[in-house]
């Protein structure tokens, strides 16, 4: 299961959501634009994904993690990440 999908399936249970199409109308998008999340075949805009995050009360920095984690393939950006390293201003 797909962290997105994981993030849809938690706000509609949080907020006792019967479908997909009942989480679109609460964030005021397109139904079809969620069945496409849901069948993996586009991401969202970080602005929905923090929309998912608040209606499912995650930690934003660990949904950041887990999406660039899944959907980035580059190992470099990866190993930075999970390090966590911030150099000195």
């Amino acid at each position: 299961m797909s962290v997105i999908t994981e993030l849809m399936d938690k706000a509609k249970a949080r907020h006792n959501l019967p479908s997909d199409y009942a989480l679109s109308k609460k964030l005021n998008l397109k139904h079809a634009t969620l069945s496409r999340w849901r069948l993996n075949k586009s991401i969202p805009s970080w602005e929905a994904v923090f929309l998912l995050v608040d209606l499912a009360d995650e930690d934003d920095q660990n949904v950041v993690y887990r999406v660039l984690e899944e959907k980035e393939e580059n190992a470099r950006l990866i190993k930075t990440l999970v390090a966590g390293a911030r150099p000195s201003p």
